[in-house]
């Protein structure tokens, strides 16, 4: 059998805090949302097992992962841009569940606001059966754990660039 296509999860926004303010804030890692959240989707659970939270149209899932946080790193080139790694990986069943890789990637629009982008993708498991399985609903499963991993961060950079300024 031979190996399904990656699916891809792509997710941006614009925030109003200032780039530099943005790269200090990763590059130290003081948002909570990096800090190993330990639940992804209704809320954040920070102490016990780490695990991926999903809750759509009423089917919640709960599944152990390893969240990695890579360092932040500048990328180069002519305009300023930053990137880090993620990635989830199941604790256990990883031939059930797809390991989910992402690059976090920052750059400044103007003075005051900066680009945040999620760029995700996983591979389905479980060969063919896995392929249909996805596309009927587990991209969808994915893609609305990922949103809430991301607009949990984008409010932390929000609420931390507000205290700063205070």
């Amino acid at each position: 059998m031979g190996r399904m296509h990656e699916q891809y999860v792509q997710l941006y926004n614009a925030v109003g805090v200032p780039f530099a303010l943005v790269r200090q804030f990763l590059a130290d890692r003081s948002l909570p949302a990096l800090d190993a959240p330990r639940r992804i989707g209704v809320d954040w659970l920070r102490e016990g097992d780490t695990h991926f939270d999903i809750d759509v149209a009423g089917l919640h899932l709960v599944k152990d992962v390893c969240f990695r946080v890579a360092d932040y790193a500048d990328v180069p080139g002519p305009l300023p841009m930053g990137r880090i790694q993620l990635s989830w990986e199941p604790v256990e069943h990883e031939d059930v569940y797809p390991v989910v890789t992402a690059d976090l990637e920052i750059e400044p629009i103007d003075d005051r606001r900066t680009m945040v982008s999620l760029l995700a993708s996983y591979q389905p498991p479980l060969g063919r059966i896995g392929a249909v399985v996805d596309r009927v609903a587990m991209h969808r499963v994915a893609e609305s754990a990922l949103r809430r991993f991301f607009e949990g961060l984008l409010v932390e950079l929000k609420t931390n660039a507000k205290a700063a300024r205070a």
